[in-house]
Protein backbone atom coordinates (compact mmCIF):
# COMPACT_ATOMS: atom_id res chain seq x y z
CA UNK A 1 0.00 0.00 0.00
CA UNK A 2 2.80 2.28 0.74
CA UNK A 3 4.48 1.27 -2.16
CA UNK A 4 1.54 2.55 -4.57
CA UNK A 5 1.43 5.52 -2.69
CA UNK A 6 4.57 7.01 -3.48
CA UNK A 7 4.43 5.69 -6.88
CA UNK A 8 1.31 7.62 -7.35
CA UNK A 9 3.20 10.65 -5.35
CA UNK A 10 5.99 10.44 -8.51
CA UNK A 11 3.10 10.93 -11.22
CA UNK A 12 1.22 13.60 -9.80
CA UNK A 13 4.81 15.23 -9.44
CA UNK A 14 5.58 14.49 -13.76
CA UNK A 15 2.15 15.71 -14.76
CA UNK A 16 2.80 19.02 -13.16
CA UNK A 17 5.80 19.95 -14.90
CA UNK A 18 4.96 19.22 -18.24
CA UNK A 19 2.70 22.73 -18.41
CA UNK A 20 5.74 24.30 -17.21
CA UNK A 21 7.64 22.42 -20.09
CA UNK A 22 4.68 23.29 -22.91
CA UNK A 23 5.11 27.32 -22.29
CA UNK A 24 8.81 27.28 -22.24
CA UNK A 25 8.94 25.73 -25.62
CA UNK A 26 5.86 28.30 -26.58
CA UNK A 27 8.42 31.20 -25.46
CA UNK A 28 11.36 29.82 -27.30
CA UNK A 29 9.61 29.29 -30.40
CA UNK A 30 8.33 33.06 -30.40
CA UNK A 31 11.44 34.39 -29.33
CA UNK A 32 12.96 32.57 -32.61
CA UNK A 33 10.62 33.85 -35.39
CA UNK A 34 10.85 37.33 -33.66
CA UNK A 35 14.18 37.43 -34.38
CA UNK A 36 14.31 35.96 -38.00
CA UNK A 37 11.66 39.31 -38.52
CA UNK A 38 14.68 41.53 -37.33
CA UNK A 39 16.73 40.12 -39.75
CA UNK A 40 14.65 39.97 -42.30
CA UNK A 41 14.14 43.66 -44.63
CA UNK A 42 12.38 46.59 -42.90
CA UNK A 43 9.05 47.06 -44.81
CA UNK A 44 10.11 51.26 -44.75
CA UNK A 45 8.20 53.37 -47.65
CA UNK A 46 10.28 55.13 -49.86
CA UNK A 47 9.30 58.70 -52.31
CA UNK A 48 10.38 56.44 -54.65
CA UNK A 49 9.07 53.88 -57.05
CA UNK A 50 11.03 50.33 -56.28
CA UNK A 51 11.92 49.81 -59.99
CA UNK A 52 13.42 53.23 -60.48
CA UNK A 53 15.92 52.87 -57.19
CA UNK A 54 18.80 51.10 -59.09
CA UNK A 55 18.41 54.41 -62.18
CA UNK A 56 18.57 56.65 -59.18
CA UNK A 57 21.42 54.82 -57.31
CA UNK A 58 23.46 55.30 -61.06
CA UNK A 59 22.92 58.72 -61.54
CA UNK A 60 23.82 59.71 -58.14
CA UNK A 61 27.42 57.72 -58.36
CA UNK A 62 27.93 59.33 -61.89
CA UNK A 63 26.97 63.50 -60.67
CA UNK A 64 29.49 62.57 -57.58
CA UNK A 65 32.06 61.46 -60.41
CA UNK A 66 31.06 64.50 -62.78
CA UNK A 67 31.83 66.91 -59.87
CA UNK A 68 35.10 65.14 -58.62
CA UNK A 69 36.13 65.39 -62.41
CA UNK A 70 34.93 69.29 -62.54
CA UNK A 71 37.38 69.51 -59.44
CA UNK A 72 39.84 68.44 -60.65
CA UNK A 73 40.01 70.12 -63.69
CA UNK A 74 39.49 73.32 -61.86
CA UNK A 75 42.52 72.99 -59.82
CA UNK A 76 44.71 72.13 -62.73
CA UNK A 77 43.36 75.07 -65.06
CA UNK A 78 44.30 77.42 -61.28
CA UNK A 79 47.71 76.49 -61.25
CA UNK A 80 48.45 76.55 -65.29
CA UNK A 81 47.30 80.43 -64.84
CA UNK A 82 49.74 81.01 -61.68
CA UNK A 83 52.47 79.13 -63.26
CA UNK A 84 52.09 81.18 -67.01
CA UNK A 85 54.93 82.94 -68.24
CA UNK A 86 55.19 85.58 -70.80
CA UNK A 87 57.11 83.06 -73.48
CA UNK A 88 54.14 80.77 -73.15
CA UNK A 89 51.25 81.48 -76.08
CA UNK A 90 48.41 83.32 -74.87
CA UNK A 91 46.06 81.71 -77.36
CA UNK A 92 46.03 78.44 -75.79
CA UNK A 93 42.66 76.90 -75.75
CA UNK A 94 41.26 76.36 -72.41
CA UNK A 95 40.39 72.37 -71.75
CA UNK A 96 37.39 71.48 -73.23
CA UNK A 97 35.90 69.20 -70.11
CA UNK A 98 35.17 72.74 -68.64
CA UNK A 99 33.25 75.73 -69.71
CA UNK A 100 33.41 78.23 -67.26
CA UNK A 101 30.16 80.22 -66.30
CA UNK A 102 29.63 83.57 -68.19
CA UNK A 103 30.27 86.48 -66.32
CA UNK A 104 29.40 89.82 -66.50
CA UNK A 105 33.48 91.03 -66.78
CA UNK A 106 33.87 93.12 -69.88
CA UNK A 107 35.81 91.98 -72.59
CA UNK A 108 39.19 93.73 -74.19
CA UNK A 109 36.94 94.52 -77.29
CA UNK A 110 34.39 95.78 -75.61
CA UNK A 111 36.34 98.73 -74.09
CA UNK A 112 38.39 99.69 -77.90
CA UNK A 113 36.11 101.60 -80.03
CA UNK A 114 35.14 99.81 -83.09
CA UNK A 115 36.39 103.02 -85.36
CA UNK A 116 39.67 104.86 -84.09
CA UNK A 117 40.19 108.37 -85.65
CA UNK A 118 43.99 108.97 -85.99
CA UNK A 119 44.68 112.45 -83.85
CA UNK A 120 46.29 113.51 -87.04
CA UNK A 121 42.99 114.20 -88.49
CA UNK A 122 41.78 116.69 -86.01
CA UNK A 123 43.55 118.81 -88.24
CA UNK A 124 42.21 118.58 -91.02
CA UNK A 125 38.87 119.99 -91.32
CA UNK A 126 36.18 119.86 -93.93
CA UNK A 127 36.80 122.46 -96.78
CA UNK A 128 35.03 125.53 -97.38
CA UNK A 129 34.29 124.59 -100.75
CA UNK A 130 33.28 121.20 -101.01
CA UNK A 131 33.11 119.48 -104.67
CA UNK A 132 30.98 116.11 -103.83
CA UNK A 133 30.20 115.80 -107.76
CA UNK A 134 31.74 115.21 -110.23
CA UNK A 135 34.78 113.58 -108.05
CA UNK A 136 38.42 113.64 -109.30
CA UNK A 137 38.74 112.19 -112.99
CA UNK A 138 35.59 111.70 -113.75
CA UNK A 139 34.72 111.12 -117.31
CA UNK A 140 32.28 113.73 -118.06
CA UNK A 141 29.94 114.46 -120.91
CA UNK A 142 27.92 118.51 -121.50
CA UNK A 143 26.30 118.96 -119.44
CA UNK A 144 28.92 118.65 -116.03
CA UNK A 145 26.13 118.06 -113.14
CA UNK A 146 27.73 120.29 -110.38
CA UNK A 147 26.95 119.26 -106.64
CA UNK A 148 28.86 121.23 -104.03
CA UNK A 149 28.93 122.39 -100.30
CA UNK A 150 30.25 125.46 -99.45
CA UNK A 151 30.70 128.88 -97.41
CA UNK A 152 30.28 132.03 -99.72
CA UNK A 153 30.99 134.21 -97.10
CA UNK A 154 29.84 137.81 -97.00
CA UNK A 155 29.91 137.67 -100.82
CA UNK A 156 27.68 135.50 -101.26
CA UNK A 157 28.22 134.05 -104.68
CA UNK A 158 30.35 131.80 -105.91
CA UNK A 159 32.92 131.61 -109.62
CA UNK A 160 32.97 128.40 -111.36
CA UNK A 161 35.57 128.14 -113.93
CA UNK A 162 36.53 125.21 -116.21
CA UNK A 163 39.86 125.15 -117.82
CA UNK A 164 41.24 122.80 -120.57
CA UNK A 165 44.32 121.22 -121.00
CA UNK A 166 46.38 124.23 -122.07
CA UNK A 167 44.95 126.47 -119.21
CA UNK A 168 42.32 127.78 -121.64
CA UNK A 169 39.00 129.06 -120.07
CA UNK A 170 35.90 126.86 -121.16
CA UNK A 171 33.50 128.51 -118.92
CA UNK A 172 33.13 130.95 -116.77
CA UNK A 173 30.49 132.38 -114.53
CA UNK A 174 29.48 133.93 -111.21
CA UNK A 175 26.62 132.63 -109.16
CA UNK A 176 24.79 134.00 -106.93
CA UNK A 177 23.99 132.05 -103.54
CA UNK A 178 20.52 132.92 -102.33
CA UNK A 179 20.16 130.61 -99.16
CA UNK A 180 22.41 130.26 -96.50
CA UNK A 181 21.97 127.99 -93.30
CA UNK A 182 22.63 128.79 -89.94
CA UNK A 183 26.25 127.97 -89.93
CA UNK A 184 27.24 130.11 -93.26
CA UNK A 185 26.96 126.81 -95.24
CA UNK A 186 25.11 126.74 -98.74
CA UNK A 187 24.40 123.51 -101.55
CA UNK A 188 24.82 124.19 -105.30
CA UNK A 189 23.55 122.76 -107.61
CA UNK A 190 24.27 123.48 -111.17
CA UNK A 191 24.25 122.30 -115.14
CA UNK A 192 27.81 123.26 -116.65
CA UNK A 193 27.38 123.17 -120.58
CA UNK A 194 30.80 122.98 -122.27
CA UNK A 195 32.24 122.38 -125.73
CA UNK A 196 35.77 120.61 -127.16
CA UNK A 197 37.06 120.24 -130.21
CA UNK A 198 38.62 116.65 -129.46
CA UNK A 199 37.12 113.46 -128.72
CA UNK A 200 37.98 114.12 -125.25
CA UNK A 201 40.08 116.71 -122.97
CA UNK A 202 41.47 116.64 -119.55
CA UNK A 203 40.37 119.93 -117.61
CA UNK A 204 40.17 121.00 -113.91
CA UNK A 205 37.12 122.53 -112.13
CA UNK A 206 37.75 125.38 -109.78
CA UNK A 207 35.37 126.86 -107.48
CA UNK A 208 36.40 130.49 -105.55
CA UNK A 209 34.12 132.21 -103.17
CA UNK A 210 35.17 136.03 -102.62
CA UNK A 211 34.64 137.96 -99.25
CA UNK A 212 32.75 141.65 -99.01
CA UNK A 213 35.90 143.35 -100.30
CA UNK A 214 36.13 141.00 -103.50
CA UNK A 215 39.23 139.20 -101.76
CA UNK A 216 39.63 135.54 -103.25
CA UNK A 217 38.94 133.67 -99.25
CA UNK A 218 39.12 130.50 -100.73
CA UNK A 219 39.84 127.79 -104.02
CA UNK A 220 38.61 124.34 -104.64
CA UNK A 221 39.57 122.21 -107.75
CA UNK A 222 39.10 119.06 -109.22
CA UNK A 223 40.45 116.96 -111.98
CA UNK A 224 38.32 115.92 -114.75
CA UNK A 225 38.59 114.38 -118.32
CA UNK A 226 35.89 115.80 -120.75
CA UNK A 227 34.38 113.84 -123.45
CA UNK A 228 32.64 115.84 -126.40
CA UNK A 229 30.46 112.14 -127.56
CA UNK A 230 29.45 109.17 -125.07
CA UNK A 231 27.86 108.46 -121.63
CA UNK A 232 29.16 110.02 -118.71
CA UNK A 233 31.16 107.93 -115.49
CA UNK A 234 30.98 109.92 -112.43
CA UNK A 235 32.73 109.47 -109.62
CA UNK A 236 31.62 110.38 -106.52
CA UNK A 237 34.57 112.37 -104.34
CA UNK A 238 34.91 110.75 -101.20
CA UNK A 239 38.02 113.17 -99.39
CA UNK A 240 36.00 116.69 -98.71
CA UNK A 241 38.89 117.14 -96.33
CA UNK A 242 40.31 121.17 -97.12
CA UNK A 243 43.49 121.08 -99.64
CA UNK A 244 45.40 123.95 -97.51
CA UNK A 245 45.28 123.97 -93.63
CA UNK A 246 46.64 127.15 -92.18
CA UNK A 247 47.83 126.25 -88.81
CA UNK A 248 49.93 129.15 -87.96
CA UNK A 249 48.97 131.92 -87.23
CA UNK A 250 45.50 131.14 -85.76
CA UNK A 251 42.61 133.62 -87.52
CA UNK A 252 42.62 137.26 -86.04
CA UNK A 253 45.82 136.31 -84.64
CA UNK A 254 48.22 140.01 -83.56
CA UNK A 255 51.21 139.61 -85.37
CA UNK A 256 54.02 141.63 -84.56
CA UNK A 257 58.23 141.88 -85.18
CA UNK A 258 57.54 142.24 -89.32
CA UNK A 259 57.38 139.03 -89.72
CA UNK A 260 55.28 136.31 -89.80
CA UNK A 261 55.31 132.58 -89.20
CA UNK A 262 53.58 130.70 -91.35
CA UNK A 263 52.95 126.97 -90.89
CA UNK A 264 50.63 124.30 -91.90
CA UNK A 265 49.62 121.42 -93.82
CA UNK A 266 48.87 120.94 -98.68
CA UNK A 267 47.60 118.39 -100.45
CA UNK A 268 49.72 116.56 -102.69
CA UNK A 269 47.88 117.34 -106.00
CA UNK A 270 49.62 120.24 -107.31
CA UNK A 271 53.24 121.48 -107.64
CA UNK A 272 56.00 120.85 -104.83
CA UNK A 273 55.99 124.83 -103.62
CA UNK A 274 53.52 127.36 -102.60
CA UNK A 275 52.66 131.13 -103.08
CA UNK A 276 51.83 133.18 -99.24
CA UNK A 277 51.13 136.24 -99.44
CA UNK A 278 49.37 139.40 -97.26
CA UNK A 279 47.00 141.48 -98.35
CA UNK A 280 45.24 144.54 -97.25
CA UNK A 281 41.73 145.92 -97.39
CA UNK A 282 42.37 147.19 -101.06
CA UNK A 283 44.24 144.23 -102.18
CA UNK A 284 47.85 145.44 -102.12
CA UNK A 285 50.76 143.12 -101.45
CA UNK A 286 51.83 143.53 -98.00
CA UNK A 287 54.39 140.88 -98.00
CA UNK A 288 54.91 137.65 -99.85
CA UNK A 289 56.82 134.31 -99.83
CA UNK A 290 57.21 131.40 -101.97
CA UNK A 291 58.41 127.90 -100.27
CA UNK A 292 59.17 124.44 -100.99
CA UNK A 293 56.14 121.69 -99.72
CA UNK A 294 57.98 118.88 -97.72
CA UNK A 295 57.72 115.56 -98.32
CA UNK A 296 54.22 114.31 -96.86
CA UNK A 297 53.93 112.60 -93.35
CA UNK A 298 50.16 112.45 -93.56
CA UNK A 299 48.49 110.13 -96.46
CA UNK A 300 48.22 112.39 -99.63
CA UNK A 301 49.32 115.94 -97.31
CA UNK A 302 52.96 117.66 -97.02
CA UNK A 303 53.60 120.26 -94.94
CA UNK A 304 55.51 124.02 -95.19
CA UNK A 305 56.89 126.20 -92.07
CA UNK A 306 58.49 129.30 -93.00
CA UNK A 307 58.64 133.31 -92.51
CA UNK A 308 56.96 135.89 -93.98
CA UNK A 309 58.30 139.72 -93.90
CA UNK A 310 55.65 142.80 -94.26
CA UNK A 311 55.44 146.41 -94.07
CA UNK A 312 53.21 148.63 -92.10
CA UNK A 313 53.27 151.51 -90.38
CA UNK A 314 49.97 151.31 -88.04
CA UNK A 315 48.16 148.70 -87.04
CA UNK A 316 46.71 146.91 -90.41
CA UNK A 317 44.07 144.38 -91.16
CA UNK A 318 45.52 141.81 -93.56
CA UNK A 319 44.38 138.24 -94.85
CA UNK A 320 46.90 135.66 -94.93
CA UNK A 321 46.97 133.60 -98.18
CA UNK A 322 48.40 130.01 -98.91
CA UNK A 323 47.80 128.77 -102.64
CA UNK A 324 49.55 126.21 -104.67
CA UNK A 325 49.18 126.03 -108.31
CA UNK A 326 49.82 123.96 -111.43
CA UNK A 327 52.35 124.32 -113.91
CA UNK A 328 52.39 128.10 -112.78
CA UNK A 329 51.73 130.00 -109.53
CA UNK A 330 49.33 131.96 -111.78
CA UNK A 331 46.96 128.37 -112.30
CA UNK A 332 45.64 128.64 -108.76
CA UNK A 333 44.08 125.52 -107.99
CA UNK A 334 43.89 125.10 -103.92
CA UNK A 335 43.76 128.37 -101.80
CA UNK A 336 43.15 128.73 -98.25
CA UNK A 337 43.43 132.23 -95.86
CA UNK A 338 43.01 133.50 -92.62
CA UNK A 339 42.05 136.76 -91.35
CA UNK A 340 45.21 138.58 -89.02
CA UNK A 341 46.01 141.58 -87.63
CA UNK A 342 49.86 143.27 -88.64
CA UNK A 343 51.62 145.69 -85.72
CA UNK A 344 54.96 147.03 -86.88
Amino acid sequence: MKCFADWQAKRNQKYLFLPFLWRLGVLIFVANLSGCALLGPANVPTPYPTEVLPTLIAQTVQAQRTEQARSITNDVIQQAVQTYSPSESPFASPSPSHTPAPTNTPRPEQLIPIAVTPPSQTTLPNAIIQIKRPGPYSKVASPILLQATLKPGKGRQVQIELFGEDRRVLVRLIQPIVWIDRSGFAQLYKEIPFEIPNVAEAAWLTLSVTDDLGRVTAVNSTPLILLSIGDSDVIPAVDLRTPIVIQQPQPNALVQGKKVIVSGLVRSGGDTYLMIQLWDAQGKILGQRVTNVQPAKEIGFGSFNTEVTYTVTEPTPALLVVWQGVGSLSNILYLASVEVLLSP
